[in-house]
């Protein structure tokens, strides 16, 4: 090789080492670094050269997924199962519901159109929009909370199975404080028909645990069995379902007593009146509410064949120690006449300062218990007992909400719980007068939370704040079995 030949190659060999030197761009498959190492229309991906533009997409993550399949337009019907009372259980609210899907992101246009049989006027529908996320309840659902009176309002979790719209939902918010309701979706494409939203039986596993375990109510209350609901939402993981485990036996203070049967509502009343003392009974079907007598009483098809007839009476008489008396509820069934222990004791004594007045009683049948036949019985009865001590300047006021639900079959069974009470002790005149002085002034008040969920189950709860004997009523039971 000539002299000048052997120069010239070792110099363009220095040049490559030193990088100035490329090879030729590689084409699909070939080995690279960076972009330019592939020829023209190819990436360099994962170091080897690749035509993007042909590559498989990625599937789409499960919650993506899930989220497509929410796109497009709803109708769905939200139903309470639990509340601050019973009266809210079974309320059916009405939406319409539009999602629009972008890359893996959800808006949602949520429409409140009514209740019930009641349709809301252009004036006072309800709207508004919110971004989706994830649920943090249910795996792949989406989560929402919306402002429908320009405040959060309700919080939903939303799954799509075989083609409808299913969910769990509560209210947010102050709506929370001052309702507590919760309860489960159904819905459908805005092009079908929304039927039979109280089936419970058709919600997806997810939905159940969380319904059966008063997951709501019970986890602001700080009472959620949380090993129950995280056994649960495993188990429906795996296909199966189990329900968050119930307590073996309802406290007996959550029982009220009913008996009979016997023929006819004026023995009923006769053997009511037989434990109260000697005297001219009288069994009144209109009770005095405030200062005027109102008649509570349910029959016909409003009871659904589980009772022929129920009604409130109050049975007492007045004595030389003043007047001794309770509220009752008599129960007409198909075997003669029930009736329950006393829902309040409405005995006042013959002494001046005391008073006692019904402030609030109400009569309802509400579909509780589906097992059963028949519809249930709701009582709801506020009590206020005043004692005033002139001598002292101090009066005491002791107020009570109890709750009583009663069931058909064989024989009566009725739950009773006291839903909320207060009791003060305060000053009659404030002027001239040094609170100081008076240590036995207090102020007190509490609340029990009742739902009868899906299945017959009862769940009591508690604030974290409630006094103690409340706090240990906490429990979810099974609908108790005929006295």
């Amino acid at each position: 090789m000539p002299r000048t030949n052997w120069r010239s190659a070792a110099a363009l060999g220095l040049l490559c080492v030193l990088g100035s030197c490329k090879s030729d761009p590689g084409g699909e498959g070939a080995d690279c670094k960076v972009k330019e190492d592939c020829a023209e229309g190819l990436s360099c991906l994962d170091n080897k050269c690749t035509n993007l533009e042909l590559a498989p997409d990625a599937p789409p993550t499960p919650w993506c997924a899930a989220l497509g399949d929410l796109g497009g337009e709803w109708i769905f019907d939200t139903t309470v199962i639990g509340a601050e009372d019973l009266v809210s259980r079974g309320i059916n609210g009405h939406y319409k519901l539009a999602i629009t899907v972008d890359d893996c992101t959800g808006l949602a246009a949520v429409t409140k159109t009514g209740f019930d049989k009641t349709n809301y006027s252009e004036a006072k529908v309800q709207r508004s929009e919110a971004q989706l996320v994830e649920s943090k309840q249910i795996a792949n659902g989406a989560e929402i909370t919306v402002a429908l009176k320009g405040k959060p309002t309700h919080t939903f979790t939303f799954v799509v199975r075989d083609g409808q719209l299913f969910g769990f939902w509560q209210a947010a918010g102050d709506e929370w404080t001052r309702a507590g309701m919760w309860g489960f979706v159904r819905g459908v494409r805005a092009d079908q028909v929304l039927a039979d939203v109280e089936d419970f039986s058709v919600q997806p596993c997810e939905v159940a645990c969380l319904t059966e375990c008063d997951a709501a109510r019970r986890s602001s209350d700080q009472t959620l069995d949380e090993a129950g609901l995280g056994a649960c939402m495993t188990a429906c993981g795996a296909g199966e379902y189990t329900p968050c485990p119930q307590a073996a036996t309802l406290p007996d203070s959550l029982r009220l007593k009913v008996e009979g049967p016997v023929a006819s509502q004026a023995e009923a009343c006769t053997k009511i009146a037989s434990v109260l003392g000697s005297g001219a009974i009288e069994c009144n079907e209109q009770p005095l509410v405030g200062d005027k007598p109102v008649a509570r009483v349910l029959e016909g098809k409003s009871l659904g064949g589980s009772f022929e007839q129920v009604k409130l009476v109050q049975v007492g008489f007045v004595g030389v120690g003043g007047y001794k008396g309770s509220l009752h509820l008599l129960m007409h069934t198909k075997t003669g006449w029930y009736w329950t222990a006393a829902i309040a004791d409405l005995s006042v004594a013959a002494l001046g300062g005391a008073s006692l007045a019904i402030t609030n009683l109400d009569l309802r049948s509400r579909d509780l218990l589906p097992a059963l036949a028949g519809r249930e019985i709701y009582i709801d009865a506020g009590i206020e007992a005043v004692s005033s001590n002139v001598a002292t300047n101090e009066i005491e006021t002791d107020e009570t909400d109890r709750s009583v639900v009663c069931s058909g079959g064989d024989a009566p069974t009725c739950v009773v719980v006291t839903r909320h009470w207060a009791a003060r002790r305060a000053l009659i005149k404030r002027k001239g007068d040094d609170p100081a002085k008076h240590p036995d002034l207090f102020d007190e008040s509490g609340e029990v939370f009742l739902a009868v969920l899906p299945g017959g189950r009862i769940s009591v709860s508690t604030p974290p704040e409630a006094r103690a004997e409340d706090r240990e009523l906490a429990g979810i039971y099974a609908w108790p079995a005929g006295q």
